[in-house]
């Protein structure tokens, strides 16, 4: 039953992720304020994942005791799970607000249960009494029956029994309901975001290095934090040298290439979180793997065919891109000269890191000259 709730959780928390938090555009089209850029919303989130098994739990309970602190903790969830709604509704700007929630009978009939059972099991008002309730000690397994005393019935003894099937169903309409509410605001915003991309795109080939850095800072500000130097003013000050070395020519050209690729993964992962097929977990993890027979062999039955290795530079490029000390550096550096003894490009350009080791600019579009020229991009 809950199946389908996680699946439009998972991509809300998904466009929350890697669109909301990444990109100004989309946080503006929301109530991103402070208390929302604290971990609020991931609060939410983990909250919510936390409570769906108990809301949608199938577990049986003939003893009274466990049957009671079941029935309250299943309510408390249901009820903790509607706030949480009513919260993303608001974050989201739905323009749906608690005033809505009370008139839909997804939302109150499972509410009043919880207020009048667990909430306010004795309700007064100016010393008055409304209600009083108390749990039966005859209710059924699959059941929740109370008994009420209340004024508008002159206090008279009622007997009141739910189906929890009827209220887990009642409550995954509920949830479905309002995250669909959530992904249809939040599909306009991306639609919306990606109409600006479109337009990031064309300038690309179209206009100056200068405004693509002004678009890009507009719409597309996540890739400034996806490699060394590539903010804003460092960029600017290796496009000004292109022309002086091939390192700043081939950076440029990298930060392009990069671009284009983010963008394109970027409307890739859009379409992805709306048009992937619901996961159903329960069913895969129930699957049992096939059983494996492993077969030995010797030497004798195979012979075995030695292929040179192909030399790698992966390790001493990461090292040195991530460790910027001279001790480091001399040790890692030396390493790669040993191996690329006869490449000039790559002993230049380590030459150049080591003189420049605490310039940015210098050192990392030197270590991207080598990468290409190594093939380790």
């Amino acid at each position: 039953m809950k199946t389908t709730v996680e699946d439009k959780l998972d991509r809300i928390a998904d466009i929350w992720n890697y669109f909301i938090w990444a990109y100004k555009f989309c946080s503006n089209k929301i109530k991103f304020n402070e208390d929302v850029k604290t971990n609020y919303f991931g609060d939410i989130l983990g909250y919510f994942k936390d409570t769906l098994d108990i809301v949608f739990t199938s577990n049986k309970y003939s003893n009274y005791t466990d049957k009671f602190s079941f029935t309250i903790s299943f309510l408390q969830a249901v009820y903790i799970q509607q706030d949480f709604i009513q919260e993303m509704l608001e974050i989201f700007k739905t323009g749906i607000d608690k005033g809505a929630l009370k008139r839909d009978p997804t939302y109150y009939i499972n509410r009043d249960l919880r207020n009048e059972l667990v909430g306010h099991p004795i309700r007064k008002f100016e010393d008055n009494l409304i209600s009083s309730t108390l749990f039966s000690y005859q209710e059924k397994e699959d059941e929740i029956q109370y008994l009420r005393y209340h004024k508008d019935n002159n206090f008279k003894f009622e007997s009141k029994t739910y189906k929890i099937s009827e209220i887990q169903e009642r409550h995954r309409e509920f949830l479905e309901k309002y995250f669909d509410e959530i992904l249809l605001k939040l599909k306009s915003i991306l639609e919306e975001y990606l109409t600006e991309l479109d337009k990031l795109e064309n300038v690309i080939d179209k206009h100056d290095f200068k405004t693509v850095l002004k678009l890009v800072e507009l719409y597309f500000e996540a890739i400034f934090k996806s490699d060394f130097v590539y903010d804003k003013t460092s960029l600017s000050k290796i496009y000004d040298r292109r022309n002086e070395h091939l390192r700043y020519q081939n950076f440029i050209d990298k930060f392009y290439n990069d671009l284009r690729i983010a963008i394109a993964e970027t409307r890739n992962s859009v379409k992805d979180v709306f048009e992937r097929k619901v996961f159903d977990r329960a069913s895969i993890e129930s699957l049992s793997l096939p059983k494996v027979e492993i077969v030995f062999s010797s030497s004798d039955d195979t012979e075995e065919i030695k292929k040179p290795r192909k030399e790698t530079y992966h390790y001493e490029i990461g090292k040195i891109a991530t460790k910027r000390n001279s001790m480091d550096f001399v040790f890692f550096g030396g390493i790669l000269k040993a191996k690329c003894k006869s490449n000039d490009l790559v002993l230049r350009e380590l030459e150049h890191m080591e003189q420049n080791i605490s310039d940015e600019i210098e050192y990392y579009t030197s270590l991207r000259l080598i990468c290409l020229e190594l093939k380790e991009e």
